[in-house]
């Protein structure tokens, strides 16, 4: 039989793990919502704003690719003799202006191209946007289920101590064997353990979210889950919506731009110079001013190396972006319907544990102490009852986490229309 004072030191020791446990889990007073969360992530994301600066960038450039060349300014001498180079006395004084217009429509053509260019960048942002908000939602979901997991450890840790005073109670009256003990107190250890686990991996979690946050500390997560949100009955029509397919369609439209410029390549280029001259006469005649003007113009007439492999090569260009954009709209499809389905067997598994399998396992275990307390079954039934309560209890949290997190990923495949925007007002799942 155990003296008086080990039974204390095996609860102090058992009491310094629970309170170090316990520490470990104090967070700041202020609740960190998942809305406040995501406006937070979004706001300090520099990617999205990287993504931004690059698509003023090319609005600007797309207005100097319909510019026309700078035009070209020559100034100098002609005519001078050997033995007398003074160009103020003799020869002619030259100035010449020459002017190179656009092939065709290149100019307008090489402007759609970059404005292109610019939309694919907004895109880009808009996936950005979607990514940071599932990323977020998602570290969100695991610190709350580590959160709620710990909760229930340390409220199921009474049942445990319950059931070692129980057992020493029954132990000391002769009706159990020291063995039973034994294993109580194990069992009381390793769920000590366990919360000290459990409090690491929140950390861990906690972490991640943070790299979101930026310096902005992690609150309290609300105990309340965010509701769930309805797939909405044209989920799959909104894929064709998602920026990875518009990004795709996009290079599609950017090769039919290289297309049309190929096409404009057989066109010829025209330019226009004008020229003034000063004739210096040397004999005392009075000198002469001499104007002329020139149009000039390139003639494509050796296309087979140069035009015509260009052109066959945007329109292979143009095929590729078309494939490619089929393969995005495919694996999104793919990954979408996979993702529904598991959300699906997910929120099926959830109403099961509600109703039918939590009340039985709780039965049970209640059931398990009464038998074993009036000595009617051994203890190794009445700790694999408690055991299978608790891990049911932990489950069904999982579960729960699970659930809204693969409704975070499908509401990446079919965004809401504000997760697009933005000005992201941080709606929940």
């Amino acid at each position: 039989m155990f003296s008086y004072s080990r039974r204390n030191v095996t609860t102090l020791r058992r009491l310094a793990v629970f309170c170090l446990a316990i520490s470990a889990v104090s967070l700041p007073a202020d609740e960190l919502t998942l809305p406040k969360a995501e406006q937070l992530a979004l706001s300090n994301d520099y990617g999205v704003q990287a993504l931004q600066a690059q698509s003023s960038a090319f609005a600007e450039q797309a207005v100097a690719a319909d510019t026309w060349r700078d035009p070209v300014l020559s100034i100098g001498t002609m005519n001078l003799p050997g033995n007398n180079p003074d160009p103020f006395n003799q020869g002619m004084f030259e100035l010449k202006v020459q002017q190179m217009l656009p092939r065709g429509s290149s100019n307008k053509l090489q402007r759609r191209k970059v404005e292109l260019q610019g939309e694919s960048r907004e895109v880009a942002a808009s996936n950005r946007r979607l990514q940071v908000l599932q990323s977020v939602r998602l570290a969100w979901l695991d610190i709350w289920y580590w959160q709620q997991g710990i909760n229930q450890l340390k409220q199921d840790r009474y049942l445990f101590e319950s059931l070692v005073d129980v057992t020493e109670s029954l132990y000391s009256q002769g009706k159990k064997k020291q063995q039973d003990l034994f294993r109580a107190e194990v069992e009381l250890t390793r769920l000590d353990d366990r919360i000290v686990s459990f409090v690491a991996s929140k950390e861990q979690s906690e972490a991640q979210l943070l790299r979101w946050l930026g310096n902005t500390p992690a609150g309290v997560i609300p105990r309340q889950l965010p509701d769930f949100a309805l797939m909405p009955e044209d989920s799959k029509a909104r894929l064709q919506l998602h920026p990875l397919v518009i990004a795709a369609e996009l290079d599609v439209q950017q090769a039919g731009q290289d297309v049309a410029l190929a096409n404009e390549s057989y066109k010829p280029q025209f330019g226009v110079e004008l020229k003034y001259g000063r004739e210096q006469m040397n004999t005392g005649a009075s000198s002469r001013n001499r104007f002329s003007a020139m149009l000039m113009m390139d003639i494509p007439l050796f296309t087979g190396n140069r035009q015509d492999r260009q052109l066959t090569a945007s329109h292979y260009r143009r095929e590729a972006g078309i494939a490619q954009r089929l393969d995005t709209l495919q694996q999104l499809q793919g990954e979408f319907d996979a993702e529904q389905s598991r959300y699906e067997g997910l929120l099926r598994r959830v109403e099961l544990y509600r109703k039918e399998l939590l009340p039985k396992v709780r039965n049970q275990a209640d059931a398990a102490l009464r038998s074993y307390q009036s000595d009617a079954s051994d203890f190794n039934d009445v700790i694999q009852a408690y055991k299978a309560q608790l891990t049911s209890s932990l489950e069904f949290l999982r579960l729960q986490a699970d659930s809204r997190q693969s409704a975070a990923r499908l509401q990446y495949f079919a965004p809401a229309p504000q997760d697009l925007q933005q000005t992201h007002r941080g709606e929940a799942l």
